[in-house]
């Protein structure tokens, strides 16, 4: 079984070799120094098997640390609940999730395809050394987390042990339930495929695991430790199931069926379709502007599902979170108002990562290519600067309108439920923090198209090959992820909040003036 694992491990660090030096190809001014002999150099492969060593164990643990920072420690500090019942409440409901969604051993990929499929590689070792490899990626990814709460919330060490075995015990009753329907019905539920039952009971975690603690419903804390004890204890008979399991190697055949029409199909080709099937082809969609602006306004229209519906969507979430919230501040106590009232005051920074997740632009240029761009690029008039520039401001403003929908709504209710916990001499406060949050989706509009059209990144298959892009993006995410760690008074973050988004708006759209004539273009 080792063998089996140590030639996998080799096949997938082959892709992340290859992906690495194929980006360091594409890097301007560094492309046109690395020859394409490259991908036999000895010495670079040993590099890039480093950094990819690297960034595995990297993996492990970051996304251990933002799960259980965004979904546990800032829930349970605004709801005022950080103490061990709360925690293990929580997790409890998550794990179940987590369980079903995330189990490693029914997801159909394209290594798992070129082992046992092309390679022929028994499927039962190749299953359960994978399987077995991932149920070791999650506990020691889990164990800093759980042993640095431990400390935060006060609960015995040798519990963090406890917790991680049951965490990984559930992940094993599902893995049994499923691999059993196999074994009686050959069927077989793929991550990527779960029932609405299962959907609907996932869901129903969730609201149970946040609404039960927002209403102060606490299971008592012995409750919750037998549930993760007898859940620890089912560990080892769900462990004994998966290595007796006999039907591995028709498991491995029915799950992995339908990847070979991904191989032989370009992944891009599925995302492009997806983006086609969301445009209306209603020929009877007309428009009474001219030039630019019948152009775009057609476009619009017929895109409506991809640029709407999210923003819709959001606004009616945003809509039943804020309303929800004003009637608990308007029956809560005044300790409760006053708790409300001080995170609102210092904690507008963090609705920076907020309108980062909210902004729909980055999705909505991806279908402006696709869809318009291009096509439209390969004509010599759509590339004049001027008429870059006209189309970028119509775009731009197009933007601004759709992702402002929801972001009013969230402003509007932040001032209000300011004013509700602290009286109507906040209202200039309010006021900063409505136009910061206004400024906030105006720049995050602008900094997507700046991007798509200063960096222009898919090619004529329309394949994203610009590293640079792709690098940006991610400074971006943990730029504004940084913010989340900031509490800062409304007034003074606002207004540099203003001032910067301002600022960068304006140097922006000189830049599009400047460089877009040279930029926007399908590049090879």
């Amino acid at each position: 079984m080792f063998k089996t694992f140590r030639i996998s491990y080799r096949l997938k660090g082959t892709y992340r070799v290859n992906t690495i030096i194929y980006a360091l190809k594409h890097i301007p001014v560094v492309k046109h120094l690395l020859p394409n002999s490259l991908y036999k150099h000895y010495g670079l492969k040993v590099f890039a098997n480093i950094v990819s060593v690297l960034w595995e164990m990297v993996s492990i643990f970051l996304g251990k640390i933002l799960y259980f920072t965004l979904m546990f420690m800032l829930p349970l500090e605004w709801f005022g609940h950080m103490n061990t019942s709360s925690f293990l409440q929580l997790l409890f409901f998550l794990s179940i999730i987590g369980a079903f969604l995330n189990t490693g051993i029914f997801e159909p990929t394209k290594d798992k395809y070129y082992a046992v499929i092309l390679m022929k590689m028994d499927g039962r070792q190749f299953v359960l050394s994978q399987y077995l490899y991932t149920l070791l990626r999650h506990c020691v990814g889990l164990l800093p987390c759980l042993f640095y709460l431990s400390i935060e919330l006060q609960y015995p060490i040798w519990f963090v042990g406890v917790l991680t075995v049951a965490i990984v015990g559930l992940k094993l009753i599902v893995a049994v339930y499923r691999l059993n329907d196999f074994k009686k019905n050959h069927r077989v539920r793929t991550e990527n495929n779960n029932s609405p039952c299962v959907i609907a009971f996932c869901i129903i975690c969730l609201l149970l695991g946040y609404g039960l603690i927002f209403l102060n419903i606490v299971m008592p804390i012995s409750i919750l430790i037998g549930v993760f004890i007898a859940s620890a204890c089912l560990s080892i008979w769900g462990m004994i199931y998966i290595f007796k399991y006999p039907c591995y190697h028709t498991f491995s055949y029915q799950l992995l069926k339908g990847v070979s029409t991904l191989i032989n199909m370009n992944t891009q080709d599925l995302v492009n379709d997806s983006y086609r099937k969301m445009m209306t082809m209603d020929t009877q969609i007309m428009s009474h502007k001219t030039g630019f602006e019948y152009f775009n306004e057609l476009f619009m229209k017929r895109h409506k599902k991809i640029l709407w519906r999210a923003a819709k969507r959001q606004a009616y979430i945003v809509l039943a979170a804020t309303v929800l919230l004003i009637v608990v501040m308007l029956h809560a106590d005044i300790s409760l108002k006053v708790n409300i009232y001080k995170v609102l005051t210092t904690y507008l920074p963090y609705f920076v990562f907020f309108m980062y997740l909210m902004n729909t632009t980055k999705s909505v240029t991806q279908a402006m290519f696709i869809n318009c761009d291009h096509s439209m690029l390969t004509y010599t008039f759509y590339r004049i600067p001027k008429n870059i520039l006209k189309l970028f401001q119509i775009r731009l403003r197009e933007m601004i309108k759709i992702n402002l929908l929801p972001t009013v709504i969230l402003g509007g209710g932040y001032g209000i439920v300011l004013i509700i916990g602290g009286g109507f001499h906040q209202l200039p406060y309010a006021l900063i923090a409505f136009v910061s949050l206004i400024s906030m989706s105006v720049f995050f509009s602008t900094h997507y198209l700046i991007l798509y059209y200063l960096l222009q990144p898919y090619n004529a298959h329309t394949e994203m090959k610009n590293p640079v892009y792709s690098i940006i993006v991610s400074l971006t995410y943990v730029i504004c992820f940084a913010f989340t760690k900031l509490s800062l008074p409304i007034f003074s973050f606002g207004i540099i909040c203003i001032v910067f988004c301002v600022c960068y708006c304006i140097i922006a759209c000189i830049l599009v003036y400047k460089k877009a004539g040279d930029t926007f273009k399908i590049h090879h």
